[in-house]
């Protein structure tokens, strides 16, 4: 009766597709206590492994022709040396790597939609699970700490939204674009400035999230010393002031708390694994994808190819900060969520 009223069964719905059908073959259909309790290693672990399969297709094709294009441009090298004109040489550097620009530019495009897409969902689902949990909270009786994680991470949630559609995608398109233009001349030292910007928007976020994190720490503790003095004293009142039945009444109290931790906890635990679900099929492709470019990069140096080769390490590092942009965006709300489960458990 309390998982109903308290709206939590609708944030199930409000999940994308792609993560409700996680969940479905995890065997979690629902808000149900059971269901968590029940997730066993192996069946996550099979999950991830099919969904890693799933999400590196475009990844691995896109590679397997990088390495195509290195080991064809290897051959060709090798043919070059026969002509002396330093002009031959520039000319087939830079052909190499507008190749490897062209087999790199639209998947990895793709890749940077993808993960502010994810981050947009993983913004709206925490809109719509914040206050549900909220609620719980203080009708659990943490109404301070329920305040403070209203706030703190509503507001976070619209910033890491807006620095992600705003700021960050825009970033990394541009840092993308930087990147490969320098290597194609190195004259223009662009791949550089492209860095600094992927550089740039990893740390905009990671500060972000880190001093929104520390801020409902601190709010987190002093709110739940607060809870917990306002839940004894009621306690206290109850038994001490109501004639005859005053003991009976407190224990009551008790076994609905009890109720309500379970339903908090529930629910702090399904939005943990949907936040998680949200932004792992990303994640994967991302990390796919760096092990790839750092492999075919690999290649490129043992070849000696050294444009080709900054081209690749342009794209890894772009890469690598949408894997912590995804970090980000998913650990503030599984650490606020821990932060204020634990701290009003205790």
């Amino acid at each position: 009766e309390q998982l109903e009223a308290s709206g939590a069964g609708d944030l199930f719905n409000s999940l994308p597709q792609e993560t409700r059908e996680l969940l479905e073959n995890l065997g979690i259909t629902g808000l149900d206590a059971d269901s968590l309790t029940a997730l066993q290693p192996q069946n996550a672990a099979g999950g991830i492994l099919g969904l890693l399969s799933s999400e590196s297709h475009g990844a691995l094709g896109a590679c397997g022709v990088l390495l195509g294009i290195i080991l064809l441009c290897a051959l060709m090298d090798s043919v070059r040396q026969t002509v002396k004109e330093p002009a031959v040489s520039e000319v087939f550097g830079v052909i190499c790597a507008l190749a490897a620009c062209v087999a790199v530019l639209v998947p990895l495009s793709a890749c940077i939609q993808r993960v502010g897409e994810a981050a947009e969902s993983s913004s709206v689902f925490m809109t719509s699970f914040v206050p549900v949990y909220a609620g719980i909270l203080v009708t659990g009786g943490q109404a301070v700490t329920a305040a403070s994680y209203n706030t703190v991470v509503l507001f976070v949630a619209e910033l890491i939204s807006l620095l992600t559609t705003g700021v960050i995608v825009p970033l990394m398109t541009v840092s993308l674009a930087l990147g490969l233009t320098g290597s194609l001349s190195p004259g223009m030292k662009l791949d550089g400035v492209g860095n600094m910007l992927s550089k740039s928007a990893g740390w905009l976020l990671g500060i972000t999230t880190t001093l929104f994190v520390g801020l409902l720490s601190l709010q987190g503790i002093v709110g739940a010393a607060a809870d917990t003095l306002a839940n004894r004293a009621i306690r206290f009142s109850i038994s001490s002031f109501v004639p005859v039945v005053g003991g009976s009444l407190s224990e009551a109290f008790g076994a609905v708390r009890g109720c309500l931790a379970l339903l908090k906890s529930t629910v702090g635990g399904f939005g943990i694994l949907a936040t998680a679900l949200i932004v792992l099929p990303p994640v994967l492709e991302c990390a796919v994808w760096a092990i790839g470019l750092s492999l075919c990069g690999a290649a490129a140096e043992l070849f000696g190819l050294g444009p080709l080769a900054a081209v690749l390490k342009s794209a890894q590092t772009v890469v690598k900060t949408l894997i912590g942009v995804l970090a980000a965006c998913s650990l503030f709300m599984i650490i606020a969520t821990t932060i204020v489960t634990k701290a009003t458990a205790g």
